[in-house]
């Protein structure tokens, strides 16, 4: 909606001139510095929404039981490490242990990374809220909002590839335990009834 108003004003500006505008609402503006303002305003829009997307693909991907998912994968490991007794190599068991123990040892990153990503989103949401209100405002060095856009935009493409970059190495983590645990859950339970 925010969107469509500033449109709105840019189109009617383009189409008479701010001198209509500063005559009819008692405005003092220069066109160009309005014009400028209003382009200004759409590209913060945009961000604005880019990063309310950024966030919900994020928090649609979280892993509400990565504390879980460590406990359960900790304890398949450890029975298996205490009642395993091979006489002969089993190369088949070796790979699926060796993976699940790798994607064992990335769910406590794979957390870090989405807190990582939530925070970047909070403080850009904060970032491009002052830097609206000082462009609302022509508060700062107007001169220089055009390379803050510029960063921001920056910004928000590191944030977009860190939260694509969660999302692939959950998918693949949450792929291996799925196809492993319970096949190893299992084994490790008749690893204990053997040896009882």
């Amino acid at each position: 909606m925010k969107l469509f108003v500033l449109v709105l004003i840019a189109i009617l500006i383009a189409a008479f001139g701010v001198g209509y505008f500063s005559y009819n609402q008692k405005m003092d503006l220069d066109a160009d510095l309005d014009a400028e303002k209003v382009k200004y305003l759409i590209q913060l829009e945009h961000f604005e929404d880019t990063i309310t997307r950024l966030e919900s693909k994020l928090l649609s991907n979280k892993i509400d039981t990565i504390s879980a998912l460590q406990l359960a994968t900790n304890t398949v490991e450890l029975r298996i490490k205490n009642n395993l007794v091979l006489d002969t190599i089993n190369m088949s068991l070796a790979k699926k242990l060796n993976d699940y123990k790798v994607m064992r040892r990335s769910l406590g990153p794979l957390g870090a990374q989405f807190h990582r990503g939530k925070e970047a989103i909070r403080e850009e949401r904060e970032t491009l809220k002052k830097l609206r209100n000082d462009i609302e405002n022509s508060a700062g060095e107007p001169a220089k909002y055009k390379d803050y856009l510029n960063f921001e935009k920056g910004k928000l493409e590191k944030i977009s590839i860190l939260i694509a970059d969660y999302i692939t190495q959950k998918t693949k983590t949450m792929n291996t335990f799925n196809s492993l645990h319970a096949e190893l859950n299992k084994f490790s339970l008749s690893l204990l009834s053997k040896k009882e």
